[in-house]
């Protein structure tokens, strides 16, 4: 399991700096340009918000592994943290599941669309970026993800340290 676990960390660690120390900036070194040529020398770049638009998506994708393996997700802390171990994994179970369906369902969609817009050679309007590499990075981003809500899991049911909770509040005894 530990093996497993570094594996995901090395993966969502790796794909979070790649959107924060690559996309993020080159999002905002394109707006910044694109803003001064619009109305200092009113010549705006036309695929600069399509390009943008793309790019926070991918930014989203690759930052919720890791969001999700620091179990930065929002939830009611204060709730959570008052009730006992047993009713906190309770609701750390019905959580995963929930995650996993809903990962499930939005992965099992991104694979249809990427697979029609392939066949299609769909491209962007005026990057001419492949549509399909949208889908085929919301797809990834849930393979990732379901793999680890499976071990996260398994985790909680048979009290494995790994993949477990990061906050610990509440759950000393």
């Amino acid at each position: 399991m530990e093996k497993i676990e570094k594996s995901f960390q090395f993966i969502s660690r790796n794909l979070d700096r790649i959107g924060g120390l690559i996309v993020l900036p080159a999002i905002s070194i394109i707006v910044i340009v694109d803003v001064f040529k619009r109305y200092a020398l009113n010549d705006p770049w036309i695929w600069s918000l399509e390009f943008n638009e793309w790019m926070l998506l991918l930014v989203f994708a690759f930052a919720i592994p890791e969001c999700t393996r620091q179990n930065g997700h929002v939830r009611m802390e204060l709730v959570i943290s008052n009730l006992p171990k047993r009713s906190q994994e309770a609701m750390d179970v019905v959580y995963i599941l929930c995650a996993i369906v809903l990962f499930y369902l939005l992965g099992f969609h991104a694979w249809e669309e990427f697979l029609f817009d392939y066949e299609l050679g769909r491209i962007t309007e005026f990057v001419r970026l492949p549509i399909w590499g949208h889908h085929l990075a919301i797809f990834g981003m849930c393979v990732i993800l379901i793999l680890y809500y499976v071990l996260r899991l398994f985790a909680t049911i048979f009290n494995f340290n790994e993949f477990s909770r990061t906050e610990s509040v509440g759950l000393e005894e």
